[in-house]
């Protein structure tokens, strides 16, 4: 819920919430042995505090008792704050054009899809997504959401 803008002026914030971890099960295929993928995202920091023109890392991790092969995976960042939402990274890939600021720094083998954000400026305050989608043979068959909220703290 969106701040009020008289609360706004000392910190560029406008939602709080705790952990963010988030389980899902999903079967892989009909044709295929039925065990179920169980797929865990754990994104951190739950709350990110920053200052214009630091770097920011947010962490995105996942993990799966059975690693799945990196073209069956597909990872999606977005944003969202009071002016809506807005996509960062797709397919792995950064969206926004002529952006070299925001990208993700992960290794996806491991289990790592964090998004770096470089020279921090107040547009990047908002609460950031990491979506992981497991594909088989182009069928979604899991799809996984967990947030950070990035706040920007004025100078003293």
């Amino acid at each position: 819920i969106p701040s009020s803008p008289s609360s706004r002026r000392h910190s560029l914030c406008w939602l709080e919430e705790n952990a963010a971890v988030t389980h899902i099960t999903a079967q892989p295929s009909l044709l295929t042995t039925p065990e179920p993928w169980h797929l865990l995202v754990t994104q951190t920091p739950a709350k990110e505090k920053a200052k214009e023109g630091e770097t920011v890392i947010l962490n995105c991790d996942f993990n799966s008792p059975r690693r799945p092969s990196l073209p069956d995976l597909s990872v999606k960042w977005y944003k969202e704050d009071e002016k809506g939402q807005m996509d960062l990274l797709e397919n792995n890939v950064t969206v926004l054009p002529n952006n070299s600021r925001i990208f993700m720094s992960g290794d996806l083998s491991q289990g790592d899809a964090s998004l770096v954000i470089l020279n921090v400026t107040t547009s990047d305050h908002g609460i950031y997504f990491c979506e992981v989608t497991l594909l088989d043979r182009k069928v979604v068959t899991g799809d996984v959401l967990s947030y950070s909220q990035l706040c920007l703290t004025e100078p003293p």
